[in-house]
């Protein structure tokens, strides 16, 4: 563990705009959970569909973050940072103006490709600030940022849309975003830049992107009264088609591809960035959901519905640092299989509980979430990262994050449509959280039986 006595007054400088920058992103990102009541009602759309605002920003941050760790190798880390937070604070605005959804859910896309784009650069920005002996320390220090910014992002959320409105949580991003420039041309350490020759996958993007974004279409158009079944089955075909061509183009690309060649033969890596994909559909909806049924079931405000996320988020940046502590001792896969079991049982639970719910009998299920996520995630992203060379850790986590936000984009997409052919919110959302504990059955299972030695190699 690095000496933190030794840091300098600019590195900590550094430290701070990089806290800034997380803190603007991750917390952003959480913040909207308790405040999409409040948008489908603003704006006249079905509860089912305001899923798209979150889903927006998943399905561009999933599919550009690899690119975007590209870009930052040929262009420049902190050139691609300063572009991610312009673009970010720019779509902030833009989604705060918004007067009709569509503005708002293309600003959350753009977001989306801001946020990868920053949080791409940030992560190597991060790791040369300080010298390489104080890896660990950063790497504590990130996840300690990304653990405050997750959990009091809907209590922020839930704070601003009962108090002025869902918009504030869009506004405030300029400020927060104002500062972090401001003390990055002040403050921040410049690093020299080395350009990478490096091949970029646009195909790949594009058709991945148009593959996932037709199939959630089509499950939304699926539970639409007014839409023709012929139109629903044309999306499918096209999204099929989309999915065949992404496979086909990423075996022409080879290491250069969205998922190099070089990852998916690793059978540490895969399995791992599998079961992340299956658990964060489960993590999606507990975000989304479960402030839906206290506000509109339960008839809390926005800032209590952000309270209740609390045990979830608290217990999993608590057990986080805890499952990284104990990672060389027990091993991933013990990890990995324990983590998700624990969110399988604790879904199940939240899922028997009907209409008439009173809140303490809610938290048991909640932390069992948190501590599961907490134990299962940073065991998976350190699997997945040291089963690789060391020259590609950097891509095989941007990967693992791709394989995250495209699951929780699609978790998204398959439990709405279980909510719109629900006969009321409470019964979709148990139906939801029921078939989210066996989908986070099939992370485990395949932790349990296909994760097979040790992860570094």
């Amino acid at each position: 563990m690095a000496n933190i006595n030794s840091i300098t007054g600019s590195q900590y400088w550094g430290l701070f705009v990089l806290f800034l920058s997380v803190f603007l992103i991750a917390s952003d990102f959480t913040a909207f959970s308790p405040a999409l009541p409040a948008i489908a009602k603003d704006f006249s759309v079905r509860i089912s569909f305001v899923h798209w605002v979150v889903n927006a920003y998943a399905l561009a941050y999933g599919v550009i973050i690899v690119t975007s760790g590209r870009l930052a190798d040929i262009y420049g880390r902190e050139k691609i940072f300063l572009i991610g937070i312009f673009i970010f604070s720019l779509s902030s605005l833009l989604g705060g103006l918004a007067n009709e959804v569509k503005v708002l859910l293309i600003a959350r896309a753009l977001m989306g490709l801001g946020g990868a784009l920053a949080w791409s650069a940030m992560l190597g920005m991060a790791y040369t600030l300080l010298p390489s002996d104080r890896a660990e320390f950063v790497g504590g220090f990130i996840l300690a940022a990304l653990g405050v910014a997750t959990a009091c992002g809907p209590v922020i959320g839930g704070v601003l849309s009962d108090f002025l409105s869902w918009r504030w949580i869009l506004f405030v991003n300029i400020p927060i975003a104002i500062l972090v420039v401001a003390f990055y041309g002040l403050k921040y350490p410049k690093e020299k830049y080395e350009k990478k020759e490096e091949r970029i996958d646009y195909l790949g993007v594009l058709t991945l992107s148009l593959s996932l974004f037709l199939f959630l279409l089509a499950l939304d158009f699926m539970t639409g009264k007014t839409t023709s079944g012929t139109l629903v089955v044309y999306l499918l075909v096209v999204s099929l088609i989309s999915t065949i061509s992404f496979i086909i183009i990423e075996s022409h690309m080879a290491d250069d591809a969205l998922i190099p060649a070089s990852l998916v033969s690793n059978r540490v890596f895969m399995v791992s960035a599998v079961s992340v994909f299956f658990v964060a559909i489960a993590f999606f909806a507990i975000l989304v959901y479960i402030p839906l049924l206290f506000i509109s079931v339960h008839h809390y405000s926005a800032f209590q519905a952000g309270l209740a996320l609390l045990p979830a988020m608290v217990s999993s940046g608590i057990f986080a640092f805890v499952s990284g502590a104990i990672h060389e001792r027990l091993g991933p896969k013990l990890l990995l299989c324990s983590g998700a079991l624990a969110m399988s049982l604790g879904l199940f639970m939240l899922s028997v509980h009907g209409n008439h719910i009173v809140y303490p009998v809610f938290v048991p299920g909640m932390l069992l979430i948190g501590i599961g996520l907490g134990i299962f995630s940073p065991a998976a992203v350190t699997a997945a990262i040291t089963s690789v060379e060391s020259s590609k850790s950097s891509l095989s986590g941007a990967v693992v994050y791709m394989f995250r936000f495209l699951g929780g984009a699609v978790g998204l997409g398959i439990n709405s449509a279980i909510l719109a052919s629900a006969p009321d919110i409470a019964t979709g959302v148990n139906r939801a959280l029921l078939v989210d504990g066996f989908i986070v059955l099939i992370g485990f299972l395949l932790s349990l039986v296909l994760f097979q030695g040790k992860a570094n190699n």
